[in-house]
């Protein structure tokens, strides 16, 4: 039965490696970037918050600065009780906008929020008589910081009609604070720069939330609420905008910069709801089987049905510690087990995609020399376990049945400070 189970967790190996070097070989191609026809176009920031007062100013200054002038700055304050509300409304610039959202309406989830504040951009006239195919939604989490040319880099891809959504590339600022913060800035990485790059090719690259720019007529296309109520509402829009026709890019070679979590409690938390919401979406799943086809559904598939591969790996896992006791306890197997071949080909086997992920993440990360991102390509291997842990709270969660938002906790920002003096003239 052992020897069964270890042949099943090679043979899943084996799979997933050549999954990824397929992908890191693809990504490794030339890309051509859109250049010029980006005038034209109505961007509106959208900022959800909840108890966002240590990140919410430094976010807000950012984003004035680099909001056109008939530009737009949407902060929707969900049932904060803290002192958000307060910040947001001290900053004097129209182009800021305060939507305060008090109980029973508030905390209802992220994607109610962003409902919200389409419905605000289309009945309060905030767009005016602007078309919905000009108009470009760039979704904020209250800690992002976009790269200072973002805008004139993402606008271009939108000249092309069929392109509803587009995603920046997503670095964790604090990366340097922590390991920890540092392995989940080659999350991100790794995730661009081998994935989203490979499925923008084709129009059907991931939203993530944070840095997410979004055509007004493409959303409007999704209904009158566009967001889901699902934990995590921007993979399920992306799934359903793909589906509704839509390409989905990859903007690379641009990025927003947010929080790393430097507690490894909170990694597991916030990953349990992402693994949460992973599931939830698997409703989608039928959609894509029907609507999609070739390469195109089986991505989406992959991703929609990724926490299947949590539970396997788990199971491998466990079945690969069990043969590792079973083996200490029996004298004649480890003496087989220990010797040369074994061991490296357990080596093998387990950090063969360091080799890859390692160097990759050296290139592109601008402070690591190519042996620290071995090093740190081998430190990933392991990290990607917090995923076991994190699936499996995730179930729990479920079994008992609780949907609740696990809320990812802010660190101070040392460049939040205060908000300029003045106040705008009403909320809405």
């Amino acid at each position: 039965m052992i020897t069964v189970l270890i042949l099943c967790a090679v043979s899943g190996v084996l799979i997933a490696f050549t999954y990824t070097l397929g992908m890191y070989l693809e990504s490794a191609g030339r890309l051509d970037r859109p250049t010029g026809g980006g005038e034209g176009f109505t961007v509106v920031f959208v900022v959800p918050c909840l108890n966002e007062e240590r990140v919410i100013g430094a976010t807000l200054r950012r984003l004035i600065a680099a909001s056109p002038p008939d530009g737009l700055i949407v902060v929707i304050d969900d049932g904060s009780d803290d002192g958000t509300a307060d910040l947001v409304g001290g900053f004097a610039d129209p182009r800021v906008r305060l939507l305060r959202r008090v109980p029973p309406d508030a905390r209802r989830g992220k994607g109610e929020a962003l409902n919200h504040a389409v419905r605000f951009l289309l009945d309060g006239g905030a767009v005016g008589c602007r078309a919905p195919d000009r108009v470009l939604v760039c979704l904020m989490d209250a800690d992002g910081r976009l790269d200072p040319e973002c805008l004139a880099t993402v606008l271009p891809y939108f000249a092309d009609p069929r392109v509803g959504a587009a995603q920046v590339g997503v670095r964790i600022a604090n990366r340097a604070q922590s390991t920890l913060a540092r392995l989940q800035d080659m999350e991100f990485v790794v995730y661009t720069h081998l994935f989203q790059r490979t499925r923008g090719r084709v129009g059907y690259a991931g939203l993530g939330g944070n840095g997410q720019f979004m055509r007004l007529s493409a959303l409007l296309d999704l209904g009158d609420d566009p967001w889901s109520r699902s934990l995590t509402e921007d993979l399920d829009l992306g799934v359903r905008l793909v589906l509704a026709g839509w390409r989905t890019e990859c903007v690379w070679h641009t990025t927003v910069r947010q929080q790393g979590l430097v507690s490894l409690r909170a990694l597991v938390r916030q990953r349990s709801r992402w693994f949460q919401g992973h599931v939830q979406a698997w409703r989608l799943v039928p959609s894509v089987v029907g609507r999609a086809s070739g390469r195109v559904a089986a991505d989406l598939l992959n991703v929609l049905l990724s926490p299947l591969l949590i539970f396997i790996g788990s199971f491998m896992t466990m079945s690969l510690l069990a043969s590792l006791v079973g083996a200490t306890l029996s004298e004649l197997a480890r003496e087989q087990l220990f010797r040369p071949l074994p061991i490296v080909s357990w080596y093998v086997l387990t950090f063969a995609p360091a080799f890859l992920l390692g160097p990759l993440y050296a290139r592109v990360s601008g402070d690591l020399r190519w042996a620290g991102g071995l090093v740190y390509g081998h430190l990933f291997i392991l990290y990607n376990l917090v995923w076991l842990v994190a699936g499996w709270w995730g179930v729990g969660r479920m079994v008992i049945g609780r949907r609740s938002w696990l809320k990812t906790e802010r660190l101070a920002d040392r460049e939040a400070g205060t908000a300029p003096a003045g106040t705008v003239p009403g909320s809405t």
